[in-house]
């Protein structure tokens, strides 16, 4: 179950209130009534007022910000609820630390819109100080209900685009010196259901290998709870699975910053450290530069690097099968880059050695030699000489 606090700020205290949950997602067919509870928690040190009120709600924007829509604003009533939910309670009065189900409940006409439908409930707390009436923010609780019949699923992605980030604004580009890139995927929703798309980019280098631990994947609970983070080898988009409501763009942005890996902490739990580009491929060539030979050395470069955004996507609506999309984009990046080269020095004074060796046997030794032969013989001249004259 998912809570969420409101803060009313006031001159010497706070007020807040405790509401779940957030959203519901609910499926009633025509002729049908389905009833629900709101729970809400008044955890302020004074009793509060609560006053209800209910709106339809569109995409606002392509960020997926509801856009709220009062009933008399309405232009269309082809997915609005507006006449067919009821609230029992329109306000309420809640003790200190009093929790309180309100029930409300929603029934399809039989001429009911097949498809999905969106309203809001909201409840405001008004508080009077100094004979004043101060009016607050409210909180809202998204309600979606799905009418069974005929579905037609028309979407489309508008585009995928790669690029940076300047002053918060995204400027598209094919070539980068530095993370972060940004990703920037729109996507398109034409018809009478939300659809929630999730896709993954995978990147892939010159050399065919896939970039290990690029990002983290959110994990969820099915009622929306966060579970935990796990890292991944693509980057994840719209893990959180938020919905795409119909007739409206949305737009998903990510980012790759950096490598992740995990240490060992001394306590034996894990921690997550972060490494660059140079550091990731620099820990890639330790594994060749653990066996260097004498005569190699260790270098560094500027390299460009083409990497493939591999991007993938599907999703999945109720009674519908999973729909497939593929597409990539290449990018070059340029880094520092370690690489195996000969030492010259090293390779230097071994010519140098192998040359002396050779000076030495083809110059050095045979005039040796020669020099000792003539020593001898004319030693041995000497000799016979000197027996000639005893004889």
């Amino acid at each position: 179950m998912i809570f969420v606090s409101l803060f009313i700020v006031l001159p010497d205290s706070f007020a807040a209130i405790s509401i779940s949950p957030l959203k519901y997602e609910l499926t009633v067919e025509q002729w049908k009534t389905a009833t629900k509870k709101i729970k809400i928690t008044n955890e302020w040190e004074t009793p509060i007022t609560l006053y209800s009120s209910s709106e339809d709600f569109i995409s606002g924007d392509n960020t997926g910000q509801p856009k709220f829509i009062k009933p008399q604003d309405q232009k269309s009533t082809e997915l609005s609820l507006a006449n067919w939910v009821k609230i029992k309670e329109k306000n309420i009065t809640l003790d200190v630390w009093e929790t309180r189900e309100i029930e409300f409940e929603i029934t399809v006409p039989e001429n009911g819109e097949p498809g999905w439908h969106y309203w809001a409930v909201f409840f405001s707390p008004w508080v009077i100080w100094t004979g004043k009436v101060a009016f607050t923010q409210r909180i809202w609780i998204l309600l979606l209900i799905d009418v069974p019949g005929k579905i037609v699923i028309d979407w489309n992605l508008e585009s995928f685009k790669i690029g940076s980030s300047v002053e918060q604004n995204f400027v598209e580009k094919d070539s980068f010196d530095t993370l972060p890139i940004v990703f920037n995927s729109d996507f398109k929703n034409n018809w009478n259901i939300h659809l929630k798309p999730k896709w993954k980019i995978e990147l892939i280098d010159s050399e065919w290998n896939i970039l290990r631990n690029v990002w983290k994947e959110t994990l969820t609970s099915p009622t929306g709870t966060f579970v935990w983070e796990k890292m991944v080898d693509y980057i994840p988009i719209n893990d959180v699975e938020w919905n795409v409501l119909p007739h409206s763009n949305r737009t998903f942005v990510s980012s790759w910053e950096w490598f992740g890996y995990s240490v060992m902490n001394p306590d034996g739990t894990k921690k997550v450290l972060f490494k660059s580009i140079e550091e990731y491929y620099k820990d890639k060539a330790s594994e060749n530069q653990a066996y260097l030979m004498f005569w190699e050395q260790i270098r560094s470069k500027v390299v460009t690097k083409e990497i493939t955004a591999n991007f993938s996507m599907f999703y999945k609506s109720k009674d519908i099968n999973q729909k497939d999309f593929n597409e990539t984009k290449k990018f070059n990046i340029k880094y520092t880059q370690q690489y195996i080269w000969l030492n010259v020095y090293v390779i230097g004074g071994v010519w140098a050695l192998v040359l002396a060796l050779l000076l030495f046997v083809i110059i050095v030794l045979p005039k040796q030699r020669k020099k000792k032969e003539n020593e001898l013989r004319q030693k041995l001249m000497e000799e016979m000489k000197a027996n000639q004259k005893e004889d």
